[in-house]
């Protein structure tokens, strides 16, 4: 049976509303399979979008995530990302 960890991020960065931003996380590994979004963090606020997401590794097995996001709306700009990861069969 597979089994499920899950993850925030540290922090929530402010994104000012209606403006795209690349954002890096360094966090999983190669050895699960590796699920991530992005959510506002409070109420009224209308989106974002993840317009782009690609992984980069470096020989001492970090794995960075980046994501570019696009923030729409009357909202406070506060964004909060998450991660799971698949482990097992």
């Amino acid at each position: 049976m597979p089994g499920f960890n899950h993850y925030w991020t540290s922090y929530n960065p402010y994104q000012e509303p209606g403006t795209t931003v690349e954002w890096t996380w360094t966090v999983g590994e190669g050895e699960n399979y590796w699920v991530y979004s992005v959510r506002p963090f409070q109420l009224n606020n209308d989106g974002v979008e993840i317009v782009r997401q690609w992984t980069t590794t470096d020989n001492d097995y970090h794995w960075t995530e980046h994501f570019l996001i696009t923030t729409f709306g009357p909202g406070s700009g506060l964004i909060r990302f998450s991660a799971l990861a698949a482990s097992g069969t």
